[in-house]
């Protein structure tokens, strides 16, 4: 489905993102699973767990960030019900 062109220049936007020359490997790294657990991407969950484990970062760290993206999700749900509710009345 996804040409190879495609492919590839989703791996190079890919690879300037981690390599951002702002951020250290680990922070970047930590975003990125965060972010991949907030919008609940296993395949990006899994493959950002790989890179933290390759690089050394410890199961805290990645308990750490899981709870950030389970709070974003939960101030999202939050934030939707405040709308509905206000819709109501």
């Amino acid at each position: 489905m996804i040409s190879p062109k495609q492919n590839e220049a989703f791996e190079n936007f890919l690879a300037t993102v981690k390599e951002n020359g702002v951020l250290d490997e680990e922070t970047t790294i930590l975003a990125f699973l965060t972010a991949a657990m907030a919008i609940r991407c296993r395949y990006c969950a899994e493959r950002f767990i790989d890179y933290a484990k390759n690089l050394g970062i410890s199961d805290e760290k990645m308990g750490a960030v899981a709870a950030v993206a389970m709070c974003v999700r939960a101030g999202s749900a939050r934030a939707l019900a405040f709308d509905l509710a206000e819709k109501q009345d």
